[in-house]
């Protein structure tokens, strides 16, 4: 009612739309639930492996035996022993990883397909609409990528291995935006395109950001406990102007993307 919308659509085909809206932030609620329920996703306990140990023994014990060797021939049997070394590593990690961190990896891939599959479709629409949904998508990714890279380093993998895993499911996004672009040349699927991501929008604001902003202001007071420093009521006010301050910015921004989006599409062809 506020938007005035009944009375532009009388058949309220809206609804089925907003309802694709709260089913996929009912899905991305039950996701994180499900991981705190079942897999324990904020209370891990790294895995200890002995394999690396095991792996530096032996390498160690290589090239013990092949000292007299030339420098040469000793660089290149390093070379092959940490290759063989990474490579193993990252498989038996993969095996012993916990549970966790695949839910993180699954959902990851399912977020960034719907990433892609909404970038593919605004850009079909127009390079001014991709570039207002790229600005949202960038800005939520950061943080999030890094919360999924904590995940799967209290998983058991060591950071590279992270780091590869994580790139694994972000490769998703490809597959979304060719299906996105595709489905973007016909009109009728970009309502519900929109609706699927301002679902994941709008979970990742409400339950992901905010509470982020929050959980940051009381790291940040009890650290001055910690350090038996005072907390004033400047300090909790610069907090509060420092939380205000991106999510001010962002408003901001999509509000002036979304009102003169056509002249920056305008530039952009000139």
């Amino acid at each position: 009612m506020a938007f005035n919308i009944p009375n532009l659509d009388i058949y309220h085909n809206y609804l089925n739309k907003a309802l694709l809206t709260m089913f996929i932030v009912y899905l991305f609620y039950m996701r994180d639930q499900l991981s705190r329920v079942f897999f324990n996703v904020e209370t891990i306990v790294c895995t200890h492996t002995h394999s690396d140990e095991q792996m530096s023994a032996k390498e160690s014990h290589l090239i013990d035996s092949t000292s007299t060797t030339s420098q040469k021939s000793l660089s290149r049997s390093s070379k092959l022993i940490n290759r063989n070394k990474h490579v193993h590593n990252l498989v038996d990690n993969l095996r012993t990883m916990k549970a966790a961190g695949w839910m993180i990896f699954l959902g990851d891939m399912l977020h960034n397909f719907i990433d892609g599959l909404t970038l593919g479709a605004a850009f079909m629409v127009s390079i001014g609409e991709g570039l207002r949904m790229c600005l949202p998508i960038i800005c939520e990714e950061f943080p999030h990528e890094l919360g999924d890279i904590a995940v799967l380093l209290r998983s058991g993998l060591s950071i590279g291995q992270a780091l590869i895993v994580n790139f694994l499911a972000a490769c998703s996004c490809y597959l979304g935006f060719f299906i996105g672009a595709k489905l973007g040349e016909l009109e009728e699927f970009h309502p519900w395109i929109y609706a699927l991501a301002g679902g994941m929008f709008v979970y990742i604001g409400l339950a992901d950001m905010i509470p982020e902003l929050v959980s940051m202001g009381d790291e940040i007071e009890k650290d001055y406990l910690e350090s038996k420093r005072p907390i004033t009521i400047g300090l909790k006010l610069k907090i509060l102007c420092c939380q205000n301050s991106g999510i001010i910015l962002g408003v901001v921004i999509m509000f002036l993307l979304g009102k003169y989006g056509t002249y920056l599409e305008n530039l952009v062809q000139l």
